[in-house]
């Protein structure tokens, strides 16, 4: 069994690393990026509160001393850091749109646990090292203030979450929760173990140590997560989805040197097209019908903002015209032109393999071509193939 040193020792190294990485190992690239920016240093100053406890825990043995001292500056330190994380997920999902009323809740009611704790501490007149009932009740008030913070952040979380899946499901040609996934499983596990902080903190053994391993995974979860997100062109990819742009479809990009809307070298492809395609239509249901025709449905990793453009409509009227419509955003769009081509080449070309069936009609993957062709016809690509 793990002793309570050793896990003060691993949990201080490891967010200690956490911290580095985060505040050095970070590309050039990557170190100015937006929001993104701002929620690393949050989480490397949440990530160094944690060592710093467990290295005050381990020097002067606040753990062995009793279960109050111990548990007086795991809130003392647990408290601002579990805020400063959650709201770098947050200030992640909301580009930064983090409201001053929503730093002012969180860090009042954390301040409110702070001053809670050292003010029973200086008033109660028991030395530190001795177990003191009245410092144990104003820590059951500091662990339901604790609950209360995160509660809180996690409400405002899961409804910009929420809108970010919206946003992400309307902009690309699938499912593309592979670019935030991470963020929801992130809010989910802080806010569970928040509720269970009031249960656990006071216990010792087998329990303190399950939990502190758990509170460990997820904040190095998240954090190497954060990282990895902030690294990869999955932020500018998400930043890109909640930006729909009126005005700008038909002028130069500007600014950012490299614009995920704009055509890459993948998608150049995109744009070997008659020119006619790009002649502003009638009505955007005319465009939808061109569009079908030129068969740019076929081409890999379609976006709302390349579709507009192929179709020479504005963004948000494509967008509008989908949510009314039967497919209700580019996915269902997308998936059902393919599934039909899908069905016709596999009745055309028995002799061709799912893979190339599949890359023919634009999916990237066979599992979720497999996936969306099950769900639209009842069987398997192979079985629809075999039946032809």
């Amino acid at each position: 069994m793990i002793t309570i040193g050793e896990m003060q020792i691993s949990g201080m190294l490891t967010m200690l690393m956490l911290s580095v990485m985060l505040a050095l190992c970070v590309p050039q690239r990557s170190a100015h990026r937006g929001s993104f920016a701002t929620a690393r240093w949050m989480t490397v100053a949440g990530t160094g509160l944690i060592a710093m406890q467990f290295l005050l825990q381990y020097v002067f043995g606040f753990r062995q001393m009793g279960v109050t001292q111990g548990v007086l500056v795991n809130l003392l330190f647990f408290t601002p850091a579990s805020l400063l994380c959650s709201m770098s997920v947050l200030y992640v999902l909301r580009q930064g749109c983090v409201s001053r009323r929503e730093w002012l809740v969180s860090w009042s009611v954390c301040g409110m646990a702070a001053i809670l704790l050292i003010g029973t501490a200086l008033l109660d007149g028991v030395p530190i090292e001795q177990e003191s009932p009245v410092l144990r009740l104003a820590e059951y008030g500091g662990s339901l203030l604790y609950v209360g913070m995160q509660s809180y952040i996690f409400k405002h979380q899961y409804i910009a979450y929420r809108k970010l899946e919206q946003v992400i499901d309307e902009y690309f040609d699938c499912s593309r929760r592979d670019l935030f996934g991470w963020m929801g499983w992130s809010m989910q596990t802080m806010a569970v173990l928040a509720f269970f902080v009031p249960l656990v903190i006071f216990m010792t053994g087998a329990p303190l140590v399950l939990f502190s391993i758990a509170y460990f995974f997820c904040i190095a979860y998240s954090t190497i997560s954060l990282y990895s997100y902030g690294i990869s062109e999955n932020h500018l990819r998400v930043e890109d989805a909640e930006k729909i742009e009126n005005e700008r479809f038909f002028a130069e990009p500007s600014g950012r040197a490299e614009r995920l809307d704009e055509p890459s070298d993948k998608e150049s492809s995109i744009f070997n097209l008659p020119s006619s395609i790009f002649h502003l239509p009638s009505s955007i249901s005319e465009a939808v019908e061109r569009w079908k025709e030129n068969g740019a449905y076929r081409e890999h990793n379609l976006t709302l903002g390349v579709v507009a453009r192929q179709m020479g409509v504005p963004q948000k009227q494509l967008q509008e015209w989908l949510r009314q419509s039967e497919y209700k955003k580019l996915a269902g769009l997308v998936a059902t032109l393919r599934i039909e081509e899908a069905k016709r080449v596999l009745k055309e070309h028995p002799d061709w393999s799912i893979e190339s069936v599949a890359d023919h009609c634009g999916f990237n993957d066979r599992k979720y071509f497999h996936e969306v062709f099950r769900q639209q016809t009842g069987m398997t690509p192979a079985r629809y193939q075999s039946s032809s």
